[in-house]
């Protein structure tokens, strides 16, 4: 038998893993009521299993040095299937929140050595694939939403955590097909590579980076997680439909991510992330003004859209800053994105029952906003530089043969 290749592979993990998530997702009516949580207890919920999954991704980097990251993915996944299964089995809020924290500690795991994996796969490709891994991650939650939907209602929960087992099994059999990851040179990715700065230089943009993308998850976070309790509500007569926001979120983001590599190429990663951050911030804002099921639907729709190529795209920047040291760098981007994702679910189960669930989308719009404004200010800057070093005369040669002072 041949063995599959290492991309195959990777997109198959991106696929199990958002599959998973998925199924939570349209299970999570079902999944309240099953345990008697309510709208301030699911905010709270989320907020530890944030919790867990940005400490997980920021300890990530550490343990990334010590495990080989396919190694560490194959045994990380089979804890995340077992998590599912204590997870759909919740029978009590404490129970469903500790199975959260416990799935947000594996997850998070799973996501900076997939990622990892894949800014490698991209710099030894010498072109953009990683947007084509997350375009399955989005294809495969769509899927998960509207499986989960309709599972739980129909059959309870516990078939929910046997679709997930089902889409990991094969993954784990397929990561022990492939060879471990080699140490390999970086190489350019059709000429949006950047030269690595120095460790002085590194921790600012990264940092900011992270700020973009704690604003992206949180937002889709919010559409992940908050759309089928708030659908729910304008669907009463047919609950299995709750998950219809999540699947075409997920769904827009699939189609938009299936043509991002090509949109890295045609242009530059800021432009498309300042692009992508003005519809995520439209979509959100339609969805708050939305007066029915259908409005709310189409606006979910356009956060996907919105949303599909930012966090590649970001993870993509990150890794060119440290090639050598892209798990470092991602697990710093995470601790700062972590600040911003982590009091999201608290903020907005606050929201929504002291004021409207549109009050709180509404914000949602106004943070995706001022990422706009920060991706606009990055990307001048980084034009700045650039063009700072090219017009940069050259020293002369005498200036290059002179010793220092003090020199013999």
């Amino acid at each position: 038998m041949t063995d599959p290749s290492p991309r195959r592979v990777l997109t198959g993990v991106f696929f199990a893993f958002a599959f998973g998530l998925g199924l939570f997702a349209g299970a999570i009516p079902t999944l309240m009521r099953q345990t008697g949580l309510d709208t301030a207890g699911l905010g709270l919920a989320l907020t530890l299993h944030s919790a867990a999954y940005v400490g997980a991704m920021t300890a990530g980097g550490r343990l990334l040095r010590r495990v080989e990251v396919r190694r560490l993915m194959r045994g990380v996944l089979v804890l995340h299937a077992l998590t599912f299964v204590a997870l759909f089995a919740a029978g009590s809020s404490w129970w469903l929140m500790a199975s959260l924290f416990a799935l947000g500690l594996t997850a998070g795991t799973i996501d900076l050595a997939m990622n990892t994996d894949g800014t490698a796969l991209e710099r030894e490709a010498g072109r953009p694939v990683l947007i084509r891994m997350h375009a399955a991650a989005s294809g495969a939650f769509a899927l998960g939403a509207i499986a989960g939907s309709v599972t739980a209602s129909l059959f309870g929960t516990l078939a929910c955590a046997g679709l997930a087992a089902l889409s990991i099994g094969p993954v784990v059999w397929a990561l022990t097909r492939i060879p471990p990851r080699a140490a390999v040179v970086p190489a350019p990715v059709d000429g949006l590579a950047e030269a690595t700065p120095s460790r002085h230089h590194l921790g600012l943009p990264v940092l900011l980076l992270g700020v973009v993308l704690g604003v992206t998850i949180a937002a889709e976070i919010t559409a992940q997680m908050w759309s089928a309790q708030f659908l729910a509500q304008q669907a009463q007569p047919n609950p299995a439909l709750a998950g219809a926001g999540a699947a075409l979120f997920a769904g827009c983001q699939a189609t938009v991510r299936s043509l991002g590599d090509r949109l890295r190429r045609r242009f530059d990663d800021h432009r498309v992330i300042t692009v992508s951050l003005v519809l995520a911030a439209l979509g959100f804002a339609a969805v708050a003004m939305a007066e029915g099921f259908t409005g709310s639907v189409l606006g979910f729709a356009l956060v996907g859209a919105g949303t599909a190529c930012v966090v590649p795209c970001c993870f993509a920047l990150v890794a060119r800053q440290a090639p050598q040291r892209s798990a470092d760098a991602l697990g710093l981007a995470s601790l700062v994105a972590g600040a911003l994702r982590l009091p999201t679910p608290l903020c907005l189960g606050f929201v929504a029952a002291t004021w409207s669930d549109s009050v709180a989308f509404g914000g949602i719009a106004g943070l995706l906003a001022a990422g706009v404004v920060l991706v606009v200010w990055m990307g001048r800057r980084a034009t700045r530089s650039q063009s700072g070093q090219s017009t940069a005369p050259p020293p002369h040669n005498g200036e290059l043969q002179r010793p220092l002072s003090g020199s013999c």
